[in-house]
């Protein structure tokens, strides 16, 4: 019983030394600073290019994380695989997350939708009458965003993840009720920031060998 509850642990270890290279929190981080650029509303209204530009950007923070990850991260600590326990937490995580996912995205198109259909907008708008719409679509929008971080967090053995969630969260809500960037901003940076710390600590803990180096 002892031996299992070790290989457990060792596992658990080994799978939380694939975050100490930083780079989940810097595309956070990334995520919140191109949200907070391309969800800002323009005095005209927004339009498909807005939309169109922050699904890029959001595909741009995604390559660089993936980029970082062979070119940084696998050199250094190598292709680990895992058991089937993982395995299942991993699957069980994948089918909630896309749950919000699907949530997540219903509501920025309800949202976009309203913006750029004034019609769709009035009518939604006098449904949510009295209740103040925009305070509650936007406490849904970052209640989405905490907790599906914070189910990331729990079964990908993240602690960071719980802070993230909660910055992630707040600078949703900012964005989507005041409709100014620069907070939001600012906390993508708080994201970002312990992020490069710790790559670069990554970097120096684990340097590649001076063979693996000469054959690049």
């Amino acid at each position: 019983m002892s031996a299992s509850l070790n290989l457990k642990e060792i596992e658990k270890r080994a799978f939380r030394s694939t975050y100490q290279d930083g780079l989940w929190d810097i595309y956070y981080g990334l995520i919140v600073i191109f949200m907070a650029v391309f969800m800002d509303r323009p005095e005209e209204g927004y339009g498909w290019l807005n939309i169109v530009l922050m699904a890029g950007s959001f595909l741009i923070a995604f390559f660089l994380f993936r980029l970082g990850k062979k070119l940084i991260t696998t050199p250094r600590l190598g292709q680990v695989v895992f058991g089937e326990v993982r395995k299942k937490k991993k699957r069980t995580m994948s089918i909630i997350l896309g749950i919000f996912v699907g949530l997540q995205f219903l509501l920025l198109m309800i949202t976009a939708f309203g913006w750029l259909n004034p019609t769709f907008g009035r009518q939604l708008g006098s449904l949510l009458e009295g209740k103040n719409e925009l305070l509650l679509v936007s406490t849904i929008g970052s209640m989405i965003v905490c907790v599906g971080m914070s189910v990331t967090a729990h079964f990908s053995d993240f602690p960071r993840g719980y802070y993230i969630s909660i910055l992630m969260s707040l600078a949703v809500f900012l964005i989507l009720y005041f409709d100014q960037p620069l907070f939001p901003a600012i906390i993508g940076v708080l994201i970002v920031l312990p992020g490069v710390l710790l790559l670069v600590r990554f970097l120096k803990q684990y340097p590649l060998a001076k063979d693996e180096v000469s054959h690049e």
